[in-house]
């Protein structure tokens, strides 16, 4: 699963942003203005993870919802069912789960 990925995922305006997955550490941003980091594991049926998102100067979340400069850091469960290919990470947040759509730039 190491790389360095390009993100997508559906909201209004269009999101997106870079991910990097290193020896069972993550870290990225996104065009909401989210900046985040993470663990993860490959499970036997695909990776499983946990990342944490802040927003330093505000934005919106990958839900949509605003978020406040500084606020409290937000941390959802994630899931890849298919790390060979790693065409898509579901996570997990309190409104349900949003798609992300991964596309490898490059291995490290």
């Amino acid at each position: 699963m190491r790389g360095f990925f390009r993100m997508d995922y559906a909201r209004e305006g269009g999101a997106g942003g870079t991910i990097i997955f290193t020896d069972g550490a993550l870290s990225g941003w996104d065009t909401g203005g989210s900046f985040f980091r993470g663990v993860y594991r490959d499970s036997g049926m695909g990776i499983e993870g946990k990342l944490s998102m802040a927003f330093p100067n505000g934005g919106i979340s990958v839900t949509g919802e605003k978020m406040p400069k500084n606020g409290v850091p937000l941390h959802y469960p994630f899931k890849i069912t298919n790390a060979a290919t790693a065409g898509e990470m579901e996570i997990q947040t309190g409104s349900g789960g949003v798609i992300v759509k991964l596309r490898r730039v490059s291995a490290l």
